[in-house]
């Protein structure tokens, strides 16, 4: 058996090189979108709403409604009223709009007029029709995003108010629309806009900085230009009122952490403390705050992908790898999914690794095999980091029943799963002798002989190596010979 084993041509990466591919892979690699958790863009409704007034609109209404914008007195301004708030009852009210024309004209017209009132329901009036479809916002980008942007600046408040989520539902469209944003000069003077000491304002602010910043390195890059980092540590709180306004900082602090360029200065001004003291605190409060704990898992995630005294000065809070467990018994699979995240890149530091493997950790992570196919998919990522740490940290997932929760796997028909899975066998199998009985008992080597006719060839071809190197006895050799 031994002369089999040495020919097995064992590929597994190192922890390091695994790390560092996920790092490059973590935004396709998630399947939910932010849109799913919190949504990217909002119609703002108002008192009448809260009141449960029923308007009753009707698509000709708002036509006649858009045929009084261009007439002077207050029937002007009744309108505008009207508009807005048919426009948050949904798209078909806001195509209505769009049919009448020259009615998006007149509301920008009104933006950029010198009447208080007619500015801000004008404000408004764009905030929802540009939480419309990907055509409006479109529209809404083109036609008022400078002057919404210029109005930051104003010093009315509610105006300021507006205009800030205005912006962020046509950040929150599309790519498309946020580069018309980056390139119409946004990022100053909303990142200015966190300093407000107008609660509201901030919110808005923060709304539209966590849209704006998606997927895009240039605005990141921007943003802290411009300082954020030196202002977002005051919102790292749960101060009252502030739970809104903080899980929109947390998804800014998962989009400027994607790529590791910022991490040391992140770090520098505290943030990644912060981030794990909140995570520690939320863990009390049960599954009501995934909303916050979803951004916060994945920014520390993120951090944590980079070098080991990153994971270090995370793990100077005592209590991170008790809350992580917490978090994994976490109904929300969001949650879960991100805790896994964070798991897979802290356990590449060696003392980390040992703790988790000796502790509670392990048989939760295990237990997410059964789970759907992207937590399973994280939790092969945590036991694959666990065994590159040797034969020690084997012989101890072996002890935790690891193979006999891990071989149901090799039944799935993915392909990425099956590749992991089979990396992580062959570990097992290589560092720790005693695994390959145990593997055999709970259905292993039946499991490998299925997958040898593999319509991947890479799967059938590493189900075949290991087969050969340790099950082929001496005696099916020689009848092989």
């Amino acid at each position: 058996m031994e002369d089999h084993k040495e020919k097995y041509k064992h590929q597994t990466d190192s922890v390091e090189k695994i790390k560092e591919k996920r790092g490059q892979e973590v935004v396709s690699l998630r399947k939910e979108k932010r849109e799913k958790i919190v949504s990217s863009k909002r119609f703002r409704f108002g008192l009448e709403r809260e009141s449960g007034d029923d308007h009753g609109f009707t698509v000709e209404m708002v036509k006649e409604l858009c045929g009084k914008l261009s007439q002077s007195g207050p029937e002007r301004l009744s309108a505008l009223k009207g508009i807005r708030q048919a426009c948050a009852e949904g798209t078909s009210y806001i195509d209505a709009v769009f049919s009448v024309e020259n009615s998006l004209q007149s509301v920008v017209g009104l933006l950029t007029g010198n009447d208080a009132d007619l500015q801000l329901e004008a404000a408004w009036c764009l905030t929802n029709i540009s939480a419309g479809t990907s055509e409006h916002a479109l529209a809404v980008a083109k036609m008022a995003a400078p002057y919404l942007i210029t109005y930051l600046g104003s010093s009315n408040n509610a105006l300021q108010d507006q205009c800030a989520w205005a912006l962020g539902n046509i950040a929150g469209d599309s790519a498309e629309c946020r580069n018309l944003l980056h390139a119409q000069g946004i990022v100053a003077p909303i990142v200015n806009l966190l300093k407000s000491p107008v609660p509201a304002v901030v919110q808005s602010a923060a709304f539209a900085i966590s849209n704006i910043a998606r997927e895009s390195p240039a605005v990141t890059r921007e943003l802290v230009g411009a300082g954020i980092l030196g202002i977002l540590p005051q919102y790292m709180n749960l101060g009252k009122g502030n739970r809104d306004t903080l899980t929109e900082i947390a998804w800014t602090l998962t989009y400027l952490s994607t790529t590791g360029e910022h991490v040391p200065a992140m770090i520098e001004n505290g943030l990644l403390t912060s981030t794990v003291d909140l995570l520690v605190k939320l863990a009390n409060e049960g599954d009501k705050s995934y909303p916050i704990v979803t951004p916060l898992l994945r920014c520390l995630g993120n951090v944590c992908s980079g070098p080991d005294e990153y994971t270090e000065q995370a793990l100077e809070n005592p209590r991170l790898l008790h809350t992580l467990g917490v978090y994994l018994d976490s109904t929300v699979k969001y949650v879960v999914k991100e805790t896994l995240w964070v798991l897979s890149n802290i356990v590449g530091e060696p003392t980390v690794a040992e703790s988790v493997a000796n502790g509670p950790i392990v048989e939760k992570v295990v237990a997410k095999m059964d789970a759907g196919f992207d937590v399973r998919q994280e939790a092969l990522y945590v036991l694959n980091n666990l065994a590159c740490h040797g034969e020690e940290a084997c012989s101890c997932l072996l002890r935790h029943k690891v193979l006999q929760g891990f071989t149901p796997t090799l039944k799935t028909h993915d392909a990425d799963v099956l590749n992991l899975a089979l990396g992580f066998i062959e570990m097992m199998l290589r560092m720790c002798p005693d695994s390959v009985d145990v593997f055999d008992t709970c259905g292993g080597q039946a499991r490998l002989e299925g997958l040898e006719y593999h319509d991947n060839p890479t799967i059938a071809g590493k189900a075949h190596e290991l087969l050969q190197a340790y099950f082929l006895t001496d005696n099916n050799q020689e009848d092989v010979g």
